[in-house]
């Protein structure tokens, strides 16, 4: 397969996991697992047990964000937008309130990358334990 389409195949098959927006599908991005297994995790069954609540495994995947790049970064931000969504404000900000402070800012850098614009409104507690990079928020520009 030339390099082109190559790049193509990628770029869709990465637009579709992620217009899917399901947690499980975007969870078992390829990059992304194994990524997280190099540091011992099995992400797609932390990432389930994230979603219903668990709070070791949310925390657990907070910790992965420094350890993701390239298209595993990517799934891993839209993880962790849809966790937020899904589980809350108050849960998760509750949650990621007891990590440190550089970890609580990539976490929160991370979400602002998948947002791409301004989300303090609707995430407020979450939005005030990190510090943001406006370049990553493309409607503060």
């Amino acid at each position: 397969m030339s390099p082109p389409r190559s790049a193509l195949l990628l770029f869709v098959t990465v637009a579709t996991c992620m217009s899917a927006e399901s947690i499980s599908q975007i969870a078992r991005w390829p990059d992304l697992v194994a990524q997280a297994k190099d540091h011992g995790v099995d992400y797609p069954a932390v990432a389930a047990r994230a979603e219903h609540g668990d709070t070791k495994a949310l925390r657990t995947i907070f910790r992965i964000t420094s350890y993701t790049d390239g298209s595993g970064a990517e799934s891993h931000c839209a993880i962790l937008r849809l966790l937020l969504e899904r589980l809350g404000d108050r849960r998760f900000s509750h949650a990621l309130r007891t990590e440190s402070s550089s970890l609580r800012t990539r976490v929160v850098q991370a979400i602002d990358f998948d947002f791409g614009k301004p989300w303090q409104r609707q995430f407020p507690a979450t939005y005030a334990l990190g510090t943001h990079d406006t370049r990553l928020l493309r409607g503060t520009q």
